[in-house]
């Protein structure tokens, strides 16, 4: 799985364009796709979609801000902004948007290091119908790892440690399934109506305590690590399959807490190496790499 590069994180291209807009700066779209290495559809997205709320004019291929409101957004909407796509605690003052220090050519003070976040250009027809039924509370169908859910109910993409999910209702529960997963993707012309306890839920803690689906998670462990892994097994989540002709094993974890189980297998390192699936190979890679990124 690829990686965005360095300003390719939608909130932080978002916040950018943002500064660059409210301190009177024109925007080309060939200039912005090659400083962040996405298409121009995608920037048009950001102008006509993302950032829709605000006074925007275009002239051809270049946005700007009607001089009559430049530099006057109100640091509640710009708190707002900053809320919606994930800013709000980026930085210790939301002033820095409106008045142009994030975009400070002289002396800029900020530097986004290795962002990282998942790759949606290879689902994009599904992400782009994920959002339209968000917005509009239709429920859908479709079918996520090999299981069809009917009538669900989605309420938002959550970008959570980089992997993008799908959170939402289905038989009065409440999922998180990766939106990489999903496919036959049906919207019903149904409606649902939102209930406050699960947007709560969804605001206030960290999306990981919903992954209520049980993921299977193929391992091998080291030889010589197998019994003390095995004592520690109190809750039966391990099962030896095979051994293998090294003389490691072959195992296999049923998780419903991929967040626990990569703590516990990040304890064992290195003597256990995840095989599948390649989401969860990927996440404890990402969260390794970010440890050690932030050890320099």
């Amino acid at each position: 799985m690829r990686y965005m590069k360095e300003h390719d994180t939608l909130a932080k291209r978002l916040g950018i364009i943002l500064t660059r807009l409210n301190t009177g700066e024109k925007l080309r779209l060939d200039e912005l796709s090659r400083e962040f290495g996405v298409s121009e559809r995608t920037l048009q997205r950001d102008f006509n979609e993302r950032l829709n709320t605000l006074p925007i004019e275009r002239e051809g291929s270049c946005y700007f801000l009607d001089p009559k409101v430049l530099g006057r957004q109100s640091s509640r909407e710009l708190s707002l902004l900053l809320l919606n796509i994930g800013l709000d605690t980026l930085f210790s003052g939301k002033h820095y948007l409106s008045n142009g220090v994030l975009n400070s050519l002289k002396t800029p003070p900020f530097l986004f290091k290795n962002p990282r976040t998942e790759d949606v250009s290879k689902y994009a027809a599904i992400f782009d119908k994920l959002i339209n039924s968000i917005q509009r509370r239709h429920i859908i169908a479709f079918t996520c790892n090999g299981k069809r859910y009917d009538k669900f109910s989605p309420y938002r993409l959550v970008n959570d440690r980089g992997l993008w999910y799908l959170a939402g209702v289905n038989r009065n529960s409440l999922h998180s399934l990766r939106v990489s997963q999903i496919s036959e993707l049906i919207r019903y012309e149904d409606k649902y109506t939102p209930c406050n306890n699960i947007e709560i839920k969804l605001s206030g803690v960290g999306l990981d305590r919903y992954q209520l689906d049980t993921v299977e998670v193929l391992v091998v462990i080291n030889q010589h690590a197998l019994d003390a892994i095995l004592k520690e097994n109190t809750s039966n989540e391990l099962v030896v399959l095979k051994e293998l002709e090294s003389g490691d094993v072959l195992a296999s974890y049923q998780s419903n807490n991929i967040q626990a189980l990569l703590r516990h297998i990040k304890a064992w390192l290195p003597d256990v190496e995840v095989l599948s699936p390649d989401w969860v190979r990927h996440q404890l890679k990402q969260e390794l790499q970010s440890y050690v990124d932030s050890t320099y």
